[in-house]
């Protein structure tokens, strides 16, 4: 059943669908969203340990496997999950400590396949520069994997926050911001995309990254329904097409993307998150087409839904 009711431009919005697990509301709809089709609870997860998943991204290695990790303040370490959010395992990283790692995604690299975490998290925009780890992907019978590279980045413009990251197939990495900024007139500023060069990862010294584009999502400081907590880069269709996600905390916005750079084109969709909590921190693609998204927390809950 739904409710439409106007309010400055808004539409208040009560939607239900029960599982068998749970039940998936949402409140708020904006002018010109659709909202994510075929919303489905499909588990929470069982690691007490993940206290504050901040990262989400399918195996390379084990079919139905999805690995998640920590932000600021936890352990080093990489969690498995199946996607009804069942524990399968934990792994340490060991290396650098976990600063604010906040988001967690999987591309080539030399050793064969590779996680990769961005140690980027930067609330308060004061960190001169932040990092990217990458580590072998593991099995979830390891126990403990050694990062495998680093490389230490340095945003030209000066500090900013970022949770949104992705791999291309080319190994350059894209970091996406996450909070307001405003231009020299005073108007909030579409989110800014960096490009990390393959190359970077031969760098000893940091590797300074400028702007290269940005994305038809604008942050503000009275909601944070566009606040980009994470991002994905599809798998390729047949014709060798992929498609970006960008999670926010009320919406996710789809977007064309190159199929071997993985360069950001044209929007496809932005899609308003049935999800009473608004808090997801995590989203990643099923081989459905579908989306897997998770809530930040203890016991974070789990939904798959389609968009558009």
């Amino acid at each position: 059943m739904a409710l439409l009711v106007g309010v400055l431009g808004i539409a208040v919005v009560s939607l239900s669908a029960c599982d068998g697990i749970g039940r998936v509301r949402t409140t708020w709809v904006a002018d010109g969203d659709t909202i994510m089709r075929e919303t489905v609870r499909v588990g929470r997860l069982t690691e007490q340990d993940l206290r504050e998943a901040s990262g989400l991204f399918p195996s390379q290695r084990e079919a139905g496997v999805f690995w998640f990790l920590n932000d600021s303040g936890n352990d080093e370490r990489l969690f498995a999950a199946d996607s009804t959010g069942r524990a399968l395992g934990t792994v340490r990283v060991t290396g650098p400590r976990n600063q604010d790692w906040e988001a967690l995604s999987g591309g080539p690299c030399p050793q064969g396949h590779c996680l990769y975490i961005a140690d980027t998290g930067d609330n308060m925009a004061l960190r001169p520069v932040v990092q990217l780890l990458r580590v072998v992907e593991p099995s979830t019978n390891d126990r403990e994997i050694p990062i495998a590279q680093t490389v230490v980045v340095r945003y030209a413009d000066g500090a900013v926050d970022v949770e949104a990251m992705y791999v291309a197939p080319d190994t350059s990495v894209w970091l996406i911001t996450k909070r307001p900024a405003v231009d020299t007139a005073g108007a909030f500023r579409p989110v800014r995309v960096y490009r990390i060069p393959p190359e970077a990862w031969g760098s000893t010294e940091p590797v300074t990254v400028s702007v290269i584009d940005s994305l038809p999502v604008v942050p503000v400081r009275r909601s944070s329904r566009d606040w980009v907590t994470d991002a994905n880069l599809s798998a390729p269709d047949s014709l060798g097409r992929r498609r970006l996600v960008l999670l926010s905390y009320g919406a996710v916005h789809v977007f064309e993307a190159d199929g071997a750079s993985g360069r950001p084109g044209a929007k496809v969709a932005r899609c308003s998150l049935p999800i009473h909590e608004r808090s997801s921190e995590g989203v990643t693609w099923l081989p459905d087409g579908r989306l897997l998204l998770v809530n930040e927390g203890r016991g974070g809950v789990m939904y798959a839904g389609a968009c558009p």
